[in-house]
């Protein structure tokens, strides 16, 4: 039950860090060259691809109208990560946002 806890917060966490490091490779200027060569498109696709694979072990041990829901945990994730890494604010809009994606999932997979 711990490995499975575990796996639901580090699978919304690498999505979400994974977006950041996708955003990063696109500084400056934006051309497929400058893509391809950029380090943090490779780190960020890989974050992915292992957030994917606790996706695809989730789905093994638990029921998909679970998994499914419990993967909008991202945008929490998502919300401080921007708010750490990037020092975009944390307005009441967004809280309120999350408070209520977060109350429809415990809707969802409680009941």
């Amino acid at each position: 039950m711990i490995l499975t806890i575990c796996a639901l917060l580090a699978m919304g966490f690498l999505a979400s860090l994974g977006s950041y490091f996708l955003k990063k490779s696109t500084a400056g200027r934006l051309s497929i060259r400058a893509l391809l060569f950029a380090p943090w498109l490779y780190l960020g696709v890989a974050l992915y691809v292992l957030s994917a694979l606790l996706n695809l072990y989730l789905l093994h041990v638990l029921p998909y109208s679970i998994v499914v829901p419990l993967g909008s945990l991202t945008y929490i994730w998502t919300l401080l990560l921007s708010r750490r890494l990037l020092k975009e604010p944390i307005t009441r809009q967004k809280v309120t946002s999350v408070g209520l994606i977060l109350l429809g999932v415990a809707l969802v997979t409680i009941f």
